[in-house]
């Protein structure tokens, strides 16, 4: 979207919201578990191949007295579900809105309502899950027949002087999941919070820890990765002091996988050894994970999100699909940090990278 295009969005959403007669106002919701589903390395396994490419994001709207079909806006496809939001005003009290979104459950009716629930019951919580509300007026609803096919044809036929435009947007409101209030067979309730009112988030950032690293592992501050960025680690391969920094790795110049969460050796010091969880010292760089590819025990691939590396050593030989990708953890071990001295020892020699502060202790007053 250009400058001239959005003068133009704002402007057609302007002349719509002064009209008197004025099109019926949609809202469309979208919850975004990826983030946590990655974080738990939990793999929702989806049946429906058609959906695969959406896992992890789930589109509603609840304009039930308008379609109770799908609705296009932005090719984007939106069910039908009993969902009923409130608390989105802002006040002038200088507290942020802690808005409440109530979906009805019925495992016999909207199958994504259904797999969130079974989502939901899998990590006990979406805590953390991303929930966004986008406000437009019916008549900017998309009119692509490949998208909509009949529906959307007969949902627009009832729509005086519609005007497809995927930019004239009422308002986007974006919120996180702070906690489930309520849950029953048929309902489940979520109290929203903004990014700015959240509990876990604390002024200043760094806290003074002792026994746990605050740094990303493999991002910022750790930098334990063979391509290094401007933007997640503020250098990049050819600065100054690079070089000699790589040095300090355990394998001189190679971020390798080295182990678990628990600090349990991924690979063996040897095969006499048989000291790793993967009992075995073979170790082969793939690369970048990729699906339709062969993959044998002792395989390296990673996935990268946020510009931060994850990598995985593949524990069982199989050809990859998007049903045992990583972090799907039945096929792979994933090198993770303890966050404590030992797993930066696992990693680095010299002078560690730690991001704590071993010195800090206690002192009795």
């Amino acid at each position: 979207m250009d400058k001239s295009q959005a003068l133009s969005s704002i402007k057609k959403v302007h002349n719509e919201a002064t009209k008197i007669n004025t099109s019926a106002v949609i809202d469309f919701f979208e919850i975004d578990t990826r983030q946590i589903e990655f974080d738990l390395a939990l793999i929702d396994q989806i049946p429906d191949a058609s959906l695969s490419e959406t896992k992890g994001l789930f589109r509603f709207h609840n304009s039930i007295s308008l379609t109770t079909r799908d609705i296009y806006f932005n090719n984007l496809k939106y069910s039908a579900a009993p969902i009923s939001v409130e608390g989105f005003e802002m006040t002038t009290q200088g507290t942020l809105p802690r808005p409440t979104i109530s979906l009805s459950v019925d495992f016999n009716g909207e199958q994504l309502l259904a797999r969130l629930k079974v989502l939901l019951e899998k990590i006990g919580d979406l805590t953390g899950a991303k929930f966004t509300r986008i406000r437009t007026f019916a008549k900017f609803i998309d009119n692509d027949i490949s998208n909509g096919g009949g529906n959307a044809i007969q949902l627009i036929d009832r729509i005086p002087n519609h005007d497809a435009d995927p930019n004239a947007v009422l308002a986007r409101d974006l919120y996180f999941i702070d906690r489930k209030s309520n849950e029953t067979n048929r309902t489940l309730e979520f109290e929203l919070a903004s990014s700015l009112d959240l509990e876990s988030a604390t002024v200043p950032k760094r806290l003074v820890i002792q026994d746990r690293c605050q740094w990303q592992y493999r991002g910022a501050g750790c930098c334990y990765s063979n391509v290094l960025n401007k933007d997640t680690h503020g250098l990049v391969n050819s600065d100054e002091g690079v070089s000699a920094f790589k040095n300090t790795f355990k394998t001189p110049r190679q971020a390798r996988p080295v182990a678990t969460a628990s600090d349990e050796p991924i690979f063996s010091a040897s095969i006499a050894a048989n000291d790793g969880v993967l009992g075995s010292d073979v170790y082969v760089d793939r690369d970048v994970w990729a699906k339709d590819t062969d993959y044998t025990v002792g395989d390296s691939t990673f996935l990268i999100k946020n510009g931060v590396e994850y990598h995985f050593v593949c524990r069982d030989d199989h050809r990859s699909s998007q049903q045992n990708s990583p972090p799907n953890l039945n096929y792979w071990f994933a090198d993770q940090c303890s966050k404590s001295v030992k797993g930066c020892r696992l990693r680095f020699n010299g002078t560690l990278p730690y991001g704590g502060f071993p010195a800090v202790n206690k002192v009795a007053r």
